[in-house]
């Protein structure tokens, strides 16, 4: 009878001296398996039985995990969405360097901004979309 750990750690083994074999050579194939050396500290795994079943509780754990991100990110939506409400359009400014010193106190709106000369922009992070 075949034990699945031992299955993982000959497919480790046998990637790792494939990877190290060819190491010289530059092929594309061959790099991909030198990602498989990632899987080494799960080795660790099977030879631990405390690990085992804190391995197995964290994958049988998953499916609640995904419940709760969904929620989290249903109130994520609900506050951007009440974000997006209070305070779309609000962060305009006018860029006055093209407008002369005296009239740029006298600017607080768009349409002051446009009739000195000025520039209605808006900043880089706003409210103005949930995005």
């Amino acid at each position: 009878m075949m034990n699945s750990w031992n299955v993982m750690d000959f497919i480790i083994v046998f990637f790792s001296m494939v990877s190290i074999a060819f190491a010289d050579i530059d092929l594309g194939p061959i790099k991909i398996l030198r990602v498989l050396r990632v899987l080494r500290p799960l080795r660790m795994i099977s030879r631990n039985p405390g690990m085992k079943i804190a391995i197995q509780s964290l994958i049988n754990a998953i499916p609640d995990i995904g419940n709760v991100m969904v929620v989290s990110l249903l109130f994520i939506l609900l506050f951007a969405i009440l974000g997006t409400n209070f305070y779309k359009g609000k962060f305009f400014y006018c860029n006055t360097d093209n407008v002369p010193e005296p009239y740029s106190s006298l600017i607080d709106n768009k349409f002051n901004c446009m009739d000195y000369g000025g520039d209605w922009i808006n900043q880089d992070q706003n409210f103005d979309n949930i995005g």
